[in-house]
């Protein structure tokens, strides 16, 4: 059977206050800390072999603090990192809401795939899931791989191996097994799991 995992990474003070991280590089917070040792626990005994990180500091340092409780030195790969959301990274959604209008003359007229308008000089969602599917299937076949990342690429994993989109809490840890070609996504944690993405609709990472 073939298998992965994937672990959103803990949380930072801009998750706390709802801000659109992007590429920015923003740490964890003690709370992420916590969470990520949490998860760890959780991917104790998971046959784990081998850890690819995003290299933005709050997804490597959680990648670390598994990797310590599992004896893995995780390794980057650029193509985890998280979506740049160009003149919208540093707002909240309330933000992002209020200043829509006002940033027209900066926004692309044309709807992103998620029926979303983002500024120009946004990351394409469709780029993103490209390479964040691409980084997966490039380790998956030869190991039992944990890829340690952010919320928009979790959303494309998702949506490439399940065909939905799924949002994750900070630090929700979930296995993806397939058995005859289906994929199917275990939490590792039922009292921390990804949340099925309804369009437009509230979840754990806002309407965005």
């Amino acid at each position: 059977m073939s298998a992965f995992l994937v672990l959103r990474h803990g949380q930072t003070d801009w998750n706390q206050q709802m801000r659109l991280q992007g590429s920015t590089d923003i740490p964890l917070n003690a709370t992420g800390r916590e969470q990520a040792k949490t998860a760890a626990g959780f991917l104790a005994g998971q046959g784990v072999t081998r850890i690819i990180a995003s290299p933005l500091s709050r997804a490597l340092e959680t990648a670390r603090i598994v990797g310590e409780r599992l004896g893995i030195e995780p390794v980057t790969d650029g193509r985890l990192i998280e979506r740049n959301f160009g003149l919208f990274e540093g707002m909240t959604l309330d933000e992002v809401r209020q200043h829509r209008q006002e940033m027209r003359a900066f926004m692309n007229p044309k709807a992103d795939i998620d029926g979303k308008h983002y500024p120009d000089n946004a990351e394409p969602l469709g780029e993103v899931i490209d390479r964040v599917f691409d980084c997966v299937n490039a380790y998956r076949e030869d190991e039992t791989c944990l890829f340690v990342c952010h919320g928009i690429p979790f959303r494309a994993i998702s949506r490439k191996f399940l065909d939905d989109m799924y949002s994750s809490p900070n630090a929700a840890p979930v296995r993806f097994e397939a058995d005859g070609g289906t994929w199917r996504m275990i939490a590792l944690d039922p009292d921390n799991a990804p949340i099925r993405q309804v369009f437009n609709a509230q979840t754990t990472m806002g309407p965005i």
